[in-house]
């Protein structure tokens, strides 16, 4: 068994939905994502159609199940349209995560500053409302923030990035195979 060290950062966890997008096999994900930090070479050996990290010696892609020998052929490179679909569903999930976080602390902000206003006690009593305020700041603005953000922003935008993500690969395959207009040689 091994141990975690403690300054290592643990793996991503992600909301896997079963919506049938034949797109980002996990391990094509990880090189991507680590692709984009510069941890891994751009050249490398993938699938031909899913463009999964296959070896040499793959004959059926574990992800899509393509033949290398009667299939598409595995290529060197993962075509950039590839990662600028990640990049999209990255920039798509955050946008929803982050919008309904910061919309969870705006409902904090207003309802503290209404309740402080509408108990006559406290409007007389800064000291008291400054106490009170503060709280609902800290703690309704982290807690309406983690579960507007934290549950519906990660479930919506996942859901809405995944189906951009869907669309973007359908229009990647027509071209790539010719049949929607562009598309290099090099990606057919």
């Amino acid at each position: 068994m091994s141990e975690r060290r403690s300054n290592e950062v643990p793996p991503e966890e992600r909301l896997r939905a079963d919506d049938g997008c034949p797109l980002f096999s996990p391990r094509l994900e990880e090189h991507l994502v680590a692709l984009s930090r510069g941890e891994v070479p751009a050249r490398g050996h993938f699938c031909g159609h899913c463009y999964t990290p296959i070896t040499r010696d793959t004959v059926a892609c574990p992800h899509c199940g393509n033949d290398a020998r009667s299939g598409r052929r595995p290529v060197e490179r993962v075509p950039d349209a590839i990662l600028d679909i990640l990049r999209a569903q990255r920039r798509t999930e955050s946008t929803w995560v982050n919008g309904l976080a910061y919309f969870g602390l705006v409902i904090a902000i207003v309802g503290g500053i209404s309740i402080v206003l509408a108990i006559p006690f406290l409007r007389d009593r800064l000291i008291w409302a400054t106490v009170l305020y503060g709280l609902i700041l800290l703690v309704g603005g982290r807690m309406l923030a983690g579960f507007l953000g934290g549950y519906f922003g990660d479930r919506w935008g996942y859901a809405r990035a995944r189906a951009r993500m869907r669309e973007a690969w359908e229009e990647w395959v027509a071209r790539r195979d010719g049949r929607g207009g562009g598309g290099s040689a090099a990606d057919r």
